[in-house]
C-alpha cells in the first residue's frame, strides 16, 4: 500500500486490479483537519430526518507497515443536520503515535508488524524503546486502537484494537483522546475481540485472551464505569491459543467462534513470519464454538468443520427449524482458509497486476440451545455454516464488514449489507445488498473506488426493514478524493454523494449514533 499525504497535490495511490486498467484508490498518510468543515453536495440530496453523527475508526499512517491493519489509528467523525453534513478528522493520541511522531520508530509491534532493528544501534534502540514502555508505563503491547468504535454514554466514544492495553475513550463532538482505558477490575487477558457488542441492557460484552497455557475470558462491562465483571472462562484447547477478532451477540447469550488458527508465541515475541501474521492454520483441529449464557450459567462448546471468519453480521434465537427446542443463528462472512490475512499485506496490495482477494461468502451457523424440554442442548457436531444466496458469483465472491438494520438487532431479519468485489480485483470495490429471503443480492459499483464499511440507518418510524439509507466512505481511483455515498436502502441505487473537505483513509469499522451533534 502506498499513502498519500492529503494536502499534497497528486495523491500517491494504492494500486488495485480491475480488467485491463489500473484501478487507484487512495489511502492517507498526515492529517490536519481536526477542526469542523463543511461537506460539499456533489449530486443529490440528503434526506432531512438524517440527523446524528457518522464516526470511522482504521488506519492512517504505514511508514515501515507491512499490514493493512498496521497504521496508526485516525478517527473520523461526518456530523447530519438540516440536510447537510459536516465533517473532521485526527489522529488517535496513543502512545504508539506519540512515540512514532517524535522518533520516526515503532515502538510497539502492530498486527502484522514487528519494529525492525538496523545494525547494533537500530537494536539498541528498539531495545531502549521496549522496555522504556514496560518501566514507564507497564505496557509490552501496543495501545493503537484503530479498529472500532462503540457509542457510550454521555457522548463518548470507546475505540478499540486487539491488545487490551488498545482501549481508549475518545470525546464524541471533537475526537480529542480523553482517557486511556486501564483496566483494574480483574478479568485476565492481553488480546481481545475489537469488536465488543452491546447487550439488551446496556453492558458491553467482549472477551480477552491470556496466553500462553490461559484461555478466554467472557466479561460484561458497565458502559458508564468501563469496569468489567467475568461472565465465563473456556481454558484453551490442548493449551494452544486460537485467535478470534469478532464476537457474535443474541439477546442472552454470547458465540464465540474459535477456528483453529493458531497463535504463534515465537511469531509474537521474536518477529519470526508465521503461515498468516501471527498465526498458523491448523484445519486437522477443527472449529469450536462456545455458546455463554449471559446470566453467568454456563458454557456449551460445540465443535464444526475448519473454517475461517472476520466479522458477523445478525445473531438471533428462533425455535428449531428442525423438530422442537430453540437454535441460535449467528449470520457471517466465511472463508475456507485464512489467506485473506496475507492478501491485505502491503506487498500484494502495491502489486500491479496483482492477486485476486480471497473468496468469502454469507453463511449462517445454526447451534442447538435447548431440547424439547426446554432445557439446554449438549455439545454437538455442528454442521459447517450454510450459505444463504443461491448466487455467491453475483457479488464477486466476496463479503466483508457486514451490517444490518440496527432495527433488527437480535431478531430473524432479511437483509445484510457488506463490502463486495468486481473482479480482477486485489480489494474490496464494491458494495452489496444481500436479500436472504429471495437469495439474491444487489451490487453497487464504481470503477477504481474503494469502499468503507457500510452503515444503514433506518428511517425514523419506519416499517419496512430496508427503509432507510446505505453509507459508506468511497476514496475514488481518478484523484477525485474522499466522498460520502448514500444509498437508497430499498433500490441500491445512489441518492447522494458528497465530497469530503479532506482526503480520507480507507475505514475498518464504525458506528452511527442518532441524534448526536
Amino acid at each position: 500500500m502506498q499513502v498519500q499525504h492529503p494536502n499534497s497535490a497528486g495523491s500517491r495511490v494504492l494500486q488495485s486490479r480491475q480488467g485491463c486498467s489500473e484501478a487507484k484508490t487512495s489511502v492517507c498518510r498526515s492529517f490536519g483537519h481536526a477542526e469542523e468543515a463543511t461537506c460539499a453536495l456533489v449530486s443529490g440530496s440528503l434526506p432531512a430526518w438524517l440527523r446524528g453523527s457518522l464516526f470511522f475508526n482504521g488506519c492512517g499512517e504505514y511508514t515501515g507497515m507491512e499490514h493493512l491493519f498496521d497504521g496508526y489509528s485516525v478517527l473520523v467523525k461526518l456530523r447530519f443536520n438540516d440536510g447537510q453534513a459536516f465533517g473532521r478528522q485526527r489522529y488517535l493520541d496513543s502512545d504508539a503515535y506519540r512515540h512514532f511522531k517524535a522518533t520516526g520508530r515503532m515502538r510497539y509491534r502492530e498486527f502484522a508488524t514487528a519494529p525492525k532493528a538496523q545494525g547494533l544501534g537500530g537494536a539498541l534502540l528498539g531495545l531502549y524503546d521496549t522496555l522504556s514502555a514496560a518501566v514507564q508505563l507497564g505496557r509490552i503491547f501496543t495501545d493503537n486502537a484503530s479498529v472500532s468504535f462503540t457509542p457510550l454514554p454521555g457522548g463518548r466514544m470507546l475505540a478499540l484494537s486487539e491488545a487490551v492495553t488498545s482501549a481508549y475513550v475518545v470525546d464524541g463532538t471533537s475526537l480529542e483522546t480523553r482517557q486511556h482505558l486501564a483496566y483494574k477490575d480483574g478479568v485476565k487477558g492481553d488480546l481481545q475481540s475489537a469488536h465488543p457488542k452491546v447487550a439488551p441492557d446496556g453492558s458491553i460484552i467482549n472477551f480477552s485472551h491470556s496466553f500462553p497455557f490461559g484461555g478466554l475470558h467472557v466479561s460484561a462491562m458497565d458502559p458508564v464505569t468501563l469496569q468489567r465483571r467475568e461472565i465465563a472462562f473456556i481454558k484453551d484447547r490442548d493449551n494452544t491459543a486460537c485467535w478470534s477478532h469478532d464476537i457474535a451477540l443474541t439477546a442472552r447469550h454470547a458465540v464465540i467462534v474459535e477456528h483453529p488458527t493458531v497463535m504463534s508465541m515465537e511469531a509474537l515475541a521474536l518477529g519470526r513470519e508465521a503461515q498468516y501474521a501471527f498465526m498458523d492454520w491448523r484445519p486437522e483441529v477443527g472449529t469450536r464454538v462456545h455458546v455463554v449464557a449471559l446470566d453467568g450459567s454456563g458454557v456449551v462448546t460445540h465443535t464444526a468443520p475448519p473454517f475461517f471468519t472476520f466479522h458477523f453480521s445478525n445473531a438471533f434465537e428462533r425455535p428449531a427449524a428442525a423438530g422442537s427446542g430453540s437454535e441460535i443463528c449467528v449470520d457471517l462472512s466465511v472463508y475456507d482458509d485464512p489467506q485473506i490475512l496475507n492478501d491485505l499485506r502491503v506487498d500484494h496490495l502495491t502489486a500491479f497486476p496483482g492477486g485476486e482477494i480471497a473468496p468469502s461468502r454469507l453463511a449462517r451457523l445454526t447451534i442447538p440451545l435447548t431440547d424439547a424440554f426446554g432445557a439446554p442442548a449438549g455439545p454437538a457436531a455442528l454442521a459447517a455454516p450454510a450459505p444463504l444466496l443461491k448466487d455467491d458469483a453475483a457479488y464477486g465472491n466476496y463479503l466483508e464488514f457486514c451490517a444490518f438494520n440496527p432495527e433488527y438487532r437480535f431478531k430473524p431479519y432479511r437483509y445484510t449489507y457488506g463490502t463486495a468485489a468486481v473482479r480482477p480485483t486485489n480489494m474490496a470495490n464494491a458494495l452489496a445488498q444481500h436479500d436472504m429471503q429471495a437469495g439474491t443480492s444487489r451490487v453497487w459499483h464504481e470503477p477504481g473506488s474503494m469502499l468503507s464499511e457500510p452503515t444503514f440507518v433506518p428511517r425514523p418510524g419506519a416499517t419496512e426493514e430496508d427503509d432507510g439509507v446505505v453509507l459508506s466512505l468511497l476514496t475514488r481511483g481518478d484523484g477525485g478524493g474522499s466522498q460520502l455515498l448514500v444509498l437508497d436502502g430499498r433500490t441500491f441505487t445512489e441518492a447522494a454523494r458528497l465530497q469530503l473537505p479532506f482526503a480520507v483513509p480507507f475505514r475498518f469499522h464504525g458506528a452511527f449514533v442518532a441524534g448526536q451533534q
